[in-house]
């Protein structure tokens, strides 16, 4: 491989990068593992995971726990889903675009519950345990197109404080001959992994001239193909358990313990090509044909809190119910890891993170999160044959907190205080009985709390994350003892995805449409 000396300039337009390391811990990461699917249960996603208001049905553990008391015998249920979600991606750089449809598809086990119902003189008891999957992260993003305005090895070039050079005479044992030693130290990882793979190199002359940061990446000119593929995978599963009571006629109590629980899995692979051999090693470049970068994380978690509620029966059709879910404690462990791979037209290659002892940009690290309080009120009117259902929540995201022994996370939740804002999450739903088939439809809306101040950001990104859920259901149901529960429903939102940060780096736009069909059984005892 040949070296270089190149323009300074070229740097100073490039040394913005923001440092970042595969390993995940702060706001975003907590946000993505703490929100919920809108719905639990089959016949709760036909209504659009309304229920707050107080319902009989075993979507109560994760609505209102009250509702469990309103069920007149025990109760078996338990369904099967199928998410698909659909990532249309625009990659854009410097006024070009390029769109890909991306497509994956996650099925599982979604709920299965137990409710007894207790023999009482009178009033109702039941007691109830069940296991629901309460998010599914599983999404796939592929991107490709040209970029002739930057590159990722510029991604690695380290900051003024990240790095010091020592100095130390060669062979002949005098300093300031030809035959010095030029040893980089990094504190920041991913330079580090650059100089080893030789996708950032040392600039001797811009050092001994005392440029600020002495250093070039391997692409200085040219067009380079960027083509990326993100993986994440896993879901969180809830574990609860608790009861309801009828304390007094026509008011319902009830709680449960929840135990959530699961894993979410994160790849990230980006490959850049020369395609045009701009970089060939004449002139002020280097003869840099390819680069292969990939990062990893595998997260898992648990956690417990408490959910309660009552449900009131206002008036003969009108139930009014509120809830109150204490912060969550999570516990997470996490393992993270960082390849490169550098070749050269001559064919020499270098890579790090794949052999034993190459641990620079990998480890793992366990930390925690504690969620905000939740608050719920809805109502349930039922008139003739039909029940119409909506639901109020009201979650302060801004009270969202990281901790670690051993780590301050003052400036990670200092962000995510001024960041994340009060949200109020709404769902309406409405079910008509017909004979022995039940119809069901249901909206919801969670918005996006996040609110970036432009005093905290150089640029804002525009990208509209409110979600919104699309639901529709039916039910068979057989002699008041058995019934078949399908549902489907949509769930839309943006997203945005940037590969690295440089100045005028690309990023990609996502359009994400999550499918969901459900299919379940309920056993009346």
């Amino acid at each position: 491989m040949k070296t270089a000396n190149w323009v300074s300039a070229i740097i100073a337009l490039t040394i913005a990068a923001v440092p970042g390391s595969a390993n995940a811990q702060d706001g975003e990461d907590a946000l993505r593992f703490t929100q919920r699917q809108p719905s639990v249960g089959v016949r709760a996603l036909g209504f659009g995971g309304a229920g707050i208001g107080g319902v009989a049905d075993l979507s109560a553990i994760n609505t209102n726990p009250a509702g469990l008391a309103y069920l007149r015998r025990s109760l078996f249920s338990g369904s099967l889903t199928s998410f698909n979600t659909t990532d249309d991606a625009a990659f854009s750089v410097a006024g070009t675009r390029s769109v890909v449809e991306n497509d994956v598809t996650d099925t599982g086990l979604d709920h299965i519950a137990y409710a007894y119902r207790a023999p009482t003189r009178r009033g109702s008891m039941v007691v109830t345990a069940g296991v629901s999957r309460v998010q599914t992260f599983s999404r796939e993003l592929f991107f490709t197109g040209d970029n002739g305005v930057n590159s990722a090895t510029e991604f690695f070039l380290p900051l003024p404080s990240e790095f010091e050079v020592e100095v130390g005479s060669g062979d002949d044992g005098v300093r300031g001959t030809d035959d010095d030693v030029y040893t980089p130290l990094f504190s920041r990882p991913l330079s580090f992994i650059g100089f080893e793979t030789f996708a950032i190199d040392l600039d001797i002359d811009a050092f001994e001239a005392g440029e600020e940061v002495p250093f070039f990446p391997a692409v200085t000119t040219g067009t380079v193909r960027q083509t990326g593929v993100v993986l994440e995978e896993g879901n969180m599963h809830e574990f609860s358990f608790g009861g309801a009571f009828e304390a007094s006629k026509g008011v319902m109590v009830g709680a449960t313990v929840n135990i959530p629980y699961g894993k979410w899995e994160f790849t990230s692979t980006l490959e850049e090509v020369d395609i045009n051999d701009d970089n060939d090693g004449s002139g002020f470049t280097i003869d840099f044909d390819n680069l292969t970068w990939t990062e990893t994380v595998e997260s898992r978690l648990v956690g417990v809190n408490l959910r309660a509620g009552v449900s009131l029966e206002a008036a003969r059709d009108l139930r009014v119910g509120f809830t109150v879910e204490t912060p969550t404690y999570y516990s997470v462990s996490e393992d993270f890891a960082t390849f490169l791979e550098t070749g050269f037209d001559n064919g020499d290659a270098f890579s790090y993170g794949f052999d034993f002892g190459e641990s620079e940009g990998s480890g793992s690290f366990d930390y925690e999160i504690l969620t905000p309080w939740k608050l719920g009120a809805g109502l349930v009117f039922r008139t003739g044959n039909l029940r119409l259902l909506a639901d109020a929540e009201f979650v302060d995201w801004s009270q969202l907190e990281l901790d670690a022994d051993g780590f301050d996370f003052v400036q990670e939740n200092q962000d995510i205080s001024q960041n994340l804002e009060q949200v109020v999450n709404t769902r309406i739903g409405a079910e008509y009985v017909l004979g022995n088939f039940v119809v069901r439809g249901g909206l919801g809306f969670r918005p996006d709390p996040r609110d970036i101040r432009p005093d905290l950001q150089s640029e804002a990104t525009g990208v509209d994350r409110d979600r919104t859920y699309v639901s529709a259901g039916f039910s068979y149901v057989r002699d008041r003892q058995f019934a078949i529960d399908f549902a489907l429903s949509q769930e839309r939102f943006d997203d945005r995805y940037t590969p690295y940060n440089v100045v005028g780096a690309p990023v990609v736009d996502e359009e994400i449409s999550r499918g969901r069909a459900s299919l379940g059984v309920r056993i009346f005892l």
